[in-house]
């Protein structure tokens, strides 16, 4: 191979390492698919992945090229996942010149998104609503979640930078929680904690701490514990914001109206549930003709982990969810010929602990340091459960190739 050749490809691995992570791709994922792609351009290289940066080493002849990308945490977007994994494929099979992947790849990244504003809140609007039935209420909280959540995708609208964007969470989250204790103070009847969790649902970093915990399990040790830090940052951020929101409200003195409301029946959450997992489409951003699938696979995620529950307990109710997910988005993979992530995020999505990691935190900020250290044990022990079940479950079904 000659130089000329050598880097044309170095550059290409590169800048398919950096559309890897932009898409949210996880350490061991981005580093297994980038160590693939070396052997099938006949090139060694060392690949170290951070959430910051990208360590690359790539060996020509007696000489060692070293590379460091710096890099932005970004979240999973499965719409440009597909398409970098598309044009990974036609660089390999020589449909395409490594110039040309480039160029395409660079397009994608630059690409906007798919969905508008107005999606965006009816998103969470029903991402609210569908998480309210499934955690248990009453028609009032059902009510007070869908109100609270319209508000948040209002305000979710802006594009804050600097400073204001550090602390978006906490100020999403003073928002919601005023809002839920005004209401409440209305309708006393109210579940506070339901509601707020429910409409802060979108922005809980469960997806991002069981990615995390499968990165320490994978020996990514250090991308691992930074993500980790980095989920119960939010956490800490969006607690923080709840609780300033509750002693805002409680200069509020309102008179109580006075209304009853019926529980939700359980019969809803069979309605809900599939509008719930399609969400995730948008959560996710998929590409809009891949619905069915995250539908499906959502739905599918959380009958397993239900049906697990209900046989074995909640740890391996997790375990046996994960596991089907894992077995199941790689049978889509081989199958479709398609990332399996396109299948596996939106099954797990329902099932990750965001919210326990909340509760956790929130009963720290009442000084219930007993009962925040048992439920963030909890949440650590769920996921942990979750991404071991995913593990088995590529065991189970090897999967089609490393993303």
């Amino acid at each position: 191979m000659e130089r000329r050749e050598f880097k044309r490809r170095v550059r290409f691995i590169m800048k398919f390492g950096r559309a890897l992570h932009a898409v949210g791709s996880p350490a061991h994922t981005l580093e297994a698919t980038m160590q693939d792609m070396c052997q099938l351009l006949d090139l060694k290289g060392s690949i170290v992945s951070l959430p910051t940066a990208i360590f690359s080493s790539f060996t020509y002849e007696d000489e060692d090229i070293t590379r460091i990308d710096r890099v932005e945490p970004m979240g999973v977007n499965l719409s440009k996942l597909s398409r970098v994994d598309l044009v990974a494929r036609e660089v390999i099979q020589n449909r395409i010149s490594f110039e040309e992947g480039i160029q395409k790849l660079e397009d994608i990244l630059t690409s906007p998104t798919e969905y508008g504003k107005r999606v965006h809140v009816i998103c969470f609007l029903l991402s609210s609503a569908g998480f309210m039935v499934l955690f248990g209420g009453s028609w009032g909280d059902f009510l007070a979640a869908v109100l609270i959540g319209v508000m948040i995708g209002f305000i979710s609208l802006l594009r804050p930078i600097g400073l204001v964007a550090q602390l978006f969470e906490a100020l999403i989250a003073i928002a919601a929680s005023f809002a839920a204790y005004v209401l409440a103070k209305l309708l006393p009847g109210l579940n506070i904690g339901v509601i707020i969790i429910s409409s802060l649902i979108i922005f809980m970093p469960g997806l991002f701490i069981t990615i995390a915990i499968a990165e320490i399990a994978t020996q990514n040790l250090t991308s691992g514990t930074s993500r980790l830090v980095g989920g119960v940052m939010i956490l800490l951020k969006l607690t923080f914001g709840v609780f300033i929101g509750s002693r805002l409200a409680s200069w509020f003195h309102l008179g109580e109206l006075d209304y009853t409301f019926a529980r939700i029946p359980d019969w809803v959450t069979f309605v809900t549930l599939p509008v719930t997992a399609l969400m995730s489409t948008v959560n996710l951003k998929a590409e809009r003709s891949d619905w069915k699938w995250v539908t499906i696979a959502g739905i599918f995620g959380y009958g397993c982990a239900k049906a697990g529950t209900y046989f074995l307990g909640s740890e391996l109710g997790m375990f046996f969810g994960g596991a089907c997910v894992g077995a199941m988005s790689n049978l889509f993979a081989r199958f479709q010929n398609r990332p399996s992530s396109i299948f596996q995020f939106p099954g797990i999505l329902l099932l990750v602990p965001g919210s326990i990691g909340y509760r956790s935190l929130s009963f720290l900020f009442e000084r219930n340091v007993v009962g925040g250290l048992d439920t963030a044990f909890t949440m650590v022990t769920l996921a942990m459960a979750l991404v071991v079940g995913v593990f088995l479950g590529n065991i189970l079904v090897k999967p089609r190739r490393s993303i």
